[in-house]
């Protein structure tokens, strides 16, 4: 059967649909700019904006129509400005200064001095450009000056990571790799260059058992196999053996000269220690490994929700407990809880011992009693003593992190309480921030449990701006590459700094967002090696793709790219890509990381001062006492009167200097009064009840103020009313409008 003739369009026709552009990105580009505008509409008739807002409003205003009486108003004011972290710079941000100052222009007039650091532009996803601030280095051309001096890392270790970054970037033009240390350079133009800086050196110096540690030690392993998993699994037990190592070691430690003359030692104390990771998991798998060996350690990094926590679940538990003490199901479930810690044992005398069941139920009754008079606050805090948590938690491992998590959820659903009405109301609150479908906040992220004499885990974007003795890198090589199946749109700036949103996932935008990935892991890894005072330790890995034993990620990662240039090799020629690395440094040494065998505990004994003797106490204080705020204290109070006759009611005038004493009015009036508010409790007419009260009432007080004006020949209309008919009057009222 011949084909029509009809059929040779096809092939024209799958090309032409295949160019256009698909109605999802319509959609999508027509969502995000009704959106936007929906926003700013709403922002401009509530009358509210943000700090970005801020921004863009100061923008528009200086380019447009009077935006030169603007700036020149502004650099009258302002005619000098130092903007300090200048690499963090948004576009946007840098656009008003350029507005303002007129960086390429020069001018005597103003001063615009931009400070910063171009290796530590590592905010990307804050919205910081690196391109801005490269803009700003083309505008100032010739005006550069350079901070040349380290006054932090000892001369060894400057040395060791300036050897790093030149082996890449080359020196004198001879050597490195094609684009530079940092990929910025085209040909012979680079503007952002690798320059070494010299040292001003420390005093003290690191010494162990057989004297000075090399100030840097690539430490890496020839395996081929290694998944994510087991990659951070391997290195961080590697990591801790070392750390613990240190620890245990009496001669580890720093040299000082002393006052006096002579040196002065001080032994390396966990404090001196700190691990750069970069997100969770890497954090997770090191204080697995530390943990594991005794070692106390503190995430700084920590975002996790509070209300996340087994912790948060327990006491869920226990608060359906303490509300229904009689429920022997929600009893039982409170005391198996991990938290509440019962031993077996006691659960099991509980089930067969009625004596021992009825002493909980008891201690139940009280802290529900506790709960009522004094609130929860009190009630979860004597509930933690009395099942003796502190001492249990805290002589174990993890066990400071979880007492503190118990202390935070006890004071959060306090201050929750304040704005709730009743147990049952509280309950129903925080089992929904369990589910989490209450709203987050910052109450709720984990507070840091100690900081003191622990080893500090910490994200390399945290660590900016801080120094530690000694810092351990022990997944150096990590690589997150970019995928398209964790993107809905890639964006991306070219060359030039303009930036560009590609919906359709293209190839070319996919390769353009990966290279920018790994330029910011080139500036990450400059910060995390700069945090340092006296060592570094480095783990390197080969880790597989996707399990592959035949192609790794090795040469994807920021130090893969430093020793290779982004060539990829084999995990058996790490080691000699890493010995070129080194170079002739000295400073630098290389180990091989062997299977690992054996755990060694931490065995330390510390030196501390000698307990002070207690004052002796014998004061007494109010027990019976509860936490509140003003808001709960007047929430049960008389509200605003809402009629002028009620706020006539209870107006009081200005007290008299001193108030005469008049026996008969409270006595007569008053109680009669009361007798006719009280007979109208049993009349049927509710509105017509509350009326002829709230008459009687007013009819009262009247008659009150004028003999008692009349007995003390006062001329002022009104008088404040003595403390019983001011309480008659409130009660009577609130059962008005009852």
């Amino acid at each position: 059967m011949p084909v029509p003739d009809c059929f040779a369009g096809t092939a024209p026709l799958k090309a032409g649909l295949d160019a256009m552009e698909p109605v999802k990105h319509a959609l999508v580009r027509h969502a995000a700019t009704h959106i936007a505008a929906r926003i700013a509409e709403l922002k401009a008739r509530n009358r509210q904006f943000g700090f970005a807002d801020m921004l863009a409003r100061l923008k528009d205003a200086l380019e447009g129509p009077n935006g030169e009486a603007l700036r020149r108003r502004i650099v009258l004011q302002y005619p000098i400005a130092m903007v300090d972290e200048f690499q963090d710079t948004s576009p946007e941000q840098y656009r008003i200064f350029d507005l303002l100052y007129r960086v390429a222009d020069n001018d005597a007039a103003t001063g615009l001095f931009l400070i910063g650091d171009p290796k530590q532009s590592i905010y990307g996803f804050r919205g910081a450009d690196i391109h801005s601030y490269l803009a700003a280095r083309r505008a100032t051309e010739g005006r550069h000056y350079q901070l040349g001096t380290n006054y932090r890392s000892t001369a060894a270790l400057v040395e060791a990571v300036n050897q790093l970054f030149a082996h890449a970037e080359g020196t004198k033009g001879q050597g490195g790799h094609p684009a530079g240390a940092f990929r910025f350079r085209r040909g012979e133009v680079n503007p952002l260059p690798f320059e070494p800086v010299a040292a001003a050196g420390h005093k003290a110096r690191l010494v162990g058992v057989a004297g000075p540690y090399q100030a840097l030690t690539l430490c890496a392993s020839e395996r081929d196999d290694l998944g994510s998993d087991e990659y951070r699994d391997f290195l961080a037990q590697h990591c801790a053996e070392h750390i613990v190592t240190l620890l245990n070691d009496e001669g580890v430690g720093f040299e000082a000269p002393a006052a006096g003359g002579g040196t002065r030692f001080t032994r390396l104390i966990p404090a001196d220690i700190a691990i750069l990771v970069r997100d969770r998991k890497e954090a997770a798998a090191i204080r697995r490994a530390l943990e594991r060996r005794k070692v106390r350690s503190v995430y700084l990094s920590d975002k996790d929700s509070v209300v996340e926590s087994d912790e948060a679940r327990d006491v869920l538990r226990w608060l359906h407990a303490v509300a229904n003490p009689l429920d022997g199901v929600l009893v039982r479930a409170a005391l198996a809880t991990r938290t509440a810690g019962l031993p077996l044992e006691e659960l099991a005398r509980l089930t067969a011992d009625e004596a021992a069941w009825e002493e909980r139920v008891e201690q139940l009754k009280n802290l529900h009693a506790c709960w009522q008079r004094q609130g929860v606050l009190a009630m979860l805090r004597r509930f933690i003593h009395e099942l003796e948590l502190p001492a249990r938690l805290l002589d174990e491992a993890g066990g400071e992190r979880r007492l503190t998590n118990l202390l935070h959820l006890a004071e959060l659903l306090q201050e929750a309480s304040r704005h709730l009405d009743g147990e049952g109301a509280l309950i129903r609150w925080f089992a929904e921030q369990i589910e989490g479908l209450g709203e987050g906040g910052d109450e709720l992220v984990l507070r840091l449990e100690s900081d003191a004499e622990l080893v500090k885990v910490i994200t390399v974007h945290k660590s900016k701006g801080l120094e530690y003795p000694l810092v351990y890198l022990p997944f150096a090589v990590t690589a997150r590459k970019t995928e398209r199946k964790m993107a809905s749109f890639f964006e991306f700036a070219h060359e030039d700094g303009k930036r560009q949103i590609d919906l359709a996932l293209s190839d070319e935008a996919l390769a353009a967002v990966d290279r920018a990935r790994l330029d910011e892991d080139l500036r990450l890894l400059y910060v995390a090696l700069t945090r340092a005072r006296h060592f570094l330790w480095l783990g390197v890995a080969a880790l597989s793709n996707r399990g592959s034993t035949k192609s790794n990620l090795l040469h994807e990662s920021a130090l893969g790219y430093l020793a290779t240039g982004g060539t990829p090799v084999p995990a058996s020629a790490l080691a000699e890509h890493l010995d070129r690395l080194r170079g002739g440094c000295q400073d630098i040494a290389l180990h091989t990381l062997p299977p690992l065998d054996g755990c060694t505990m931490l065995d330390r004994a510390e030196q501390h001062a000698p307990p002070v003797a207690p004052a002796p106490f014998d004061a007494d204080f109010e027990r019976n006492w509860s936490v509140g705020s003003f808001t709960s204290i007047t929430r049960h109070t008389q509200q605003t009167p809402m009629r002028a006759a009620e706020e006539t009611l209870f107006e009081e005038a200005q007290v008299l200097p001193d108030p005469p004493k008049v026996e008969d009015a409270p006595g007569t009036v008053s109680r009669a009064a009361r007798y006719r508010a009280t007979s109208c409790t049993s009349s049927s007419n509710g509105s017509a009840r509350k009326a002829s009260t709230s008459s009687m009432i007013r009819t009262s007080m009247r008659a009150w103020r004028s003999a008692a004006n009349a007995q003390a020949g006062a001329t002022a209309a009104r008088t404040p009313l003595p403390g019983c008919a001011r309480w008659w009057a409130r009660r009577c009222r609130r059962w008005v409008r009852a």
